[in-house]
């Protein structure tokens, strides 16, 4: 069986997917047909999101945990979501320069290490978490 590509999934799929593993990975529930028409901001009936998230559960790229929970991404869900539906922004000039000047490297590592932890936390709204790694 090949994998399915985004040439495989209109562009309503794409879309209802990517909008599912935000919305999965923001809150970490499962996302029903209702929820998933909110956050996609589309104009569509609930019955057309389950007829979509039907599909792409026999593509193998959502699952339901059990019968009356949403859908949750699988792995291929994700991976598909990495390689063709997730969008990056550069960083602009002045955050770049910010980021140079908080990560002095006259700095001792520790101070290096949880500067750099703080930075991510602070650029992406999580935790973060660096390591060295070992020699």
């Amino acid at each position: 069986m090949s994998k399915p590509s985004s040439k495989q999934l209109n562009e309503r799929a794409q879309h209802l997917l990517k909008t599912l593993v935000e919305q999965y990975i923001e809150d970490g529930h499962p996302v029903g047909s209702k929820s998933l028409v909110n956050a996609a901001k589309i104009d569509v009936s609930p019955a057309t999101i389950r007829n979509v998230m039907a599909s792409l559960e026999d593509m193998g790229f959502v699952e339901s945990p059990h019968t009356s929970a949403g859908r949750v991404p699988t792995v291929q869900g994700y991976r598909f979501f990495v390689d063709s539906l997730i969008s990056t922004q550069n960083l602009d000039p002045a955050r770049i320069q910010n980021f140079e000047i908080q990560l002095d490297e006259q700095q001792d590592t520790q101070s290096l290490i949880a500067g750099v932890s703080e930075y991510l936390s602070g650029l992406t709204s999580l935790a973060g978490i660096v390591t060295l790694p070992s020699i």
